[in-house]
């Protein structure tokens, strides 16, 4: 099990198949397992990296605030470990927030940037008053927290058909430590509007968006996508979640992307 020191601090990843490199970041309350339906295809003609970022899955926590700078920080960390020079990357919500900051630090490796069910939008006033609220929430019962939000996530017509991936998702975080929980929750809530930085990316950009989604307005997103000379890609029937509400469709998509 692939494992490298990042802060003194030991970090979990997996490397699968051969080709050009794609890296995918996962969202909020998630780890690298969340891919394992897409990548199992994509890595037969790439090179997948999947990464636990700090604080979820195997990963460790750093420190009390994981800024999306830092999930940045670290996924640059690991490719020159790996000695990587370029990809592409695919960040799923949270994660898409990881990737718009890598794209900071590294703009020229980059081969393409995919927000999949992300904005690069900051937080809005409301929405970090909601962090506030979730921050308190774990604190006061992790548990409680989990079995209300997690489910939250999915339209209430994929809830039942995605029972046992929410059940999953429920069971792995309620194992997580709540300082990992709540340092992602503070990183979110800071993070900043990276608009102008994928305005002005060179490479290819591509938004990949539910037409469900209980999170993103995806007519919001669209606005966004145009405003910042990116692709979109709409999946019908699917939310916040198309790789586990729509695996099939999701998974045509970014290969589409990839190609």
């Amino acid at each position: 099990m692939p494992f490298f020191n990042f802060k003194e601090k030991n970090i979990h990843y997996i490397t699968e198949g051969s080709g050009e490199v794609v890296v995918f970041l996962h969202g909020f309350l998630e780890n690298g397992s969340m891919w394992e339906e897409i990548t199992l295809d994509i890595s037969k003609t790439h090179q997948v990296i999947r990464l636990d970022l700090p604080g979820f899955g195997k990963s460790d926590c750093i420190q009390a605030i994981h800024s999306m700078q830092l999930f940045a920080e670290y996924t640059k960390h690991l490719l020159s470990e790996l000695k990587i020079d370029s990809f592409t990357i695919i960040g799923h919500s949270m994660g898409g927030y990881a990737a718009l900051e890598l794209a900071k630090i590294c703009p020229k490796k980059i081969n393409a940037l995919i927000l999949f069910h992300a904005t690069a939008s900051s937080d809005s006033e409301q929405k970090k008053k909601d962090r506030d609220r979730a921050v308190k929430a774990v604190n006061k019962k992790q548990n409680v927290y989990l079995k209300t939000t997690i489910p939250l996530l999915f339209p209430l017509q994929f809830q039942k058909a995605c029972a046992p991936q929410i059940k999953k998702m429920i069971v792995e975080a309620e194992a997580l430590n709540p300082i990992g929980i709540i340092a992602a929750l503070k990183g979110m809530q800071e993070r900043d509007n990276n608009n102008e930085t994928l305005s002005n990316l060179s490479c290819k950009k591509i938004y990949i968006a539910g037409t469900l989604d209980p999170i993103l307005s995806i007519e919001v997103l669209k606005k966004e996508a145009k405003n910042n000379g990116a692709d979109f890609i709409e999946i019908e029937n699917a939310g916040h979640m198309s790789h586990w509400e729509n695996t099939k469709m999701a998974l045509k998509e970014i290969q589409k992307a990839l190609s």
